[in-house]
């Protein structure tokens, strides 16, 4: 019974404020007194304990993936996804705060070995159809949305969830927590259904509004840092971070190993490439999800700043004692790395893994695509979009017939 106690204390407490039956009245008495002369309680407790324990052990995780009876364990928190992937540990529990959570944060966080998710945003708010909470379930990561700020949750706090209460450190916040399942998923695909209009609406509203304010700090632009590696009349290809990107570029190595191009790395692409067995000739971005090894791999680096020259990356880069150059240009990092190799004469511009629709740049937390949208204009042909290039590589080695895709 000790035993049972121990490795169940934290149900043991939920209990004790749950059953109204369990008053301990000390009346000056010593405590292990008082406990004894209410031992029928203890042992009602205890079934209670047992009951959990059973009901968790039976039912394991729902048939719809959902939330275990009893899910216990410590945790790593963060507020930001991307970072906190590069700290967690197999058999953790991951907190995060994460509205519409994206298929490439889900990816990271399974590989990352897992073995629950604690929420404090809402996994899929029902804006648009956010692919990370399916991507998790179908890995058998559990996934449960709590209302509460996520500075509630400290690292290695001991975390017990039970159906819709949650105890941290043996305080109890009561109905708070939400079982992310199928049903949930289900639920919220219907709701961005329905939502789909008015914020495609919304979208291209807030990019036709940006573009015309932005479209002088691309076209403008004169400083391009000097480079080592030659882009002039050579082929580049420009990889950035998505759960796309190591396909496409195995869709593409009969390409890479005929013309031999240039890499980019933007960000996490760097590691993209470095995975895919290449190495980066240039890293750009602002640093805040390529790993270390891709920084020191690259040849050179590249750092995204703010039109005023602010770059929030640059402490981490001075403390790695690596050279770099600066480029201050308006739009994301993968537009930077595009205008990059566009402005240098680059003869052909190959994209993997790149953001080209709403709900890519949605999942990204970003209303519009005004910089993207600008970008592309100016490039023209000379830019290809592998997106798909995966899909139709793999029908090709099944030996379908996509004849069609090459027409």
């Amino acid at each position: 019974m000790l035993k049972l106690f121990k490795d169940n204390f934290s149900i043991f407490i939920y209990h004790v404020s749950k059953h109204s039956f369990y008053k301990i009245r000390m009346k000056g008495e010593k405590p292990y007194r008082a406990f004894w002369q209410k031992k029928c309680d203890i042992i009602r407790i205890f079934y209670f304990v047992l009951k959990d324990t059973s009901d968790s052990k039976c039912s394991g995780s729902e048939s719809n993936g959902g939330v275990k009876m009893k899910l216990q364990g410590r945790i790593k928190a963060g507020a930001r996804t991307k970072n906190l992937v590069n700290f967690l540990c197999p058999g953790d529990i991951a907190v995060i705060c994460h509205d519409d959570i994206d298929g490439m944060s889900a990816l990271a966080i399974v590989n990352a070995g897992v073995k629950a998710v604690i929420n404090a945003g809402k996994s899929m708010t029902g804006r648009f159809a956010a692919a990370g909470a399916a991507v998790l379930l179908d890995n058998n990561v559990a996934l449960i949305d709590v209302n509460l700020p996520i500075e509630v949750f400290k690292d290695n706090d001991m975390v017990t969830v039970l159906k819709n209460d949650i105890i941290i450190q043996n305080h109890i916040y009561k109905n708070v927590c939400t079982d992310v399942n199928r049903n949930y998923i289900k639920k919220r695909l219907q709701e961005s259904n329905v939502n789909e209009k008015h914020e495609i609406l919304k979208f291209i509203k807030n990019t036709v509004k940006h573009a015309a304010s932005e479209i002088d700090g691309f076209v403008s632009v004169k400083a391009y840092p000097e480079l080592i590696t030659r882009l002039s009349n050579r082929h580049v290809v420009v990889a950035v971070r998505n759960s796309s990107t190591l396909d496409e570029l195995n869709a593409i190595k009969a390409y890479i190993r005929k013309y031999n191009p240039v890499f980019i790395g933007v960000d996490g692409g760097a590691d993209m490439i470095i995975n895919s067995g290449y190495t980066p000739d240039l890293l750009i971005g602002d640093m805040d999800s390529v790993s270390d090894i891709g920084i020191y791999k690259s040849r050179e680096i590249i750092l995204h700043a703010y039109e005023d020259g602010y770059c929030p990356c640059l402490d981490r880069i001075t403390g790695m004692n690596v050279p770099y150059k600066i480029l201050a240009v308006k739009g994301t990092s993968e537009d930077a790395a595009l205008m990059l190799a566009y402005s240098k004469g680059a003869k052909l511009i190959v994209l993997a893994g790149g953001h080209n629709c709403m709900y890519d740049f949605m999942s990204k937390g970003r209303s519009g695509m005004a910089s993207t949208f600008i970008v592309r204009t100016l490039i023209g042909e000379k830019l290809v979009d592998c997106r798909g290039f995966g899909i139709i590589s793999a029908a090709e080695d099944e030996g379908k017939d996509t004849k069609w895709a090459k027409m």
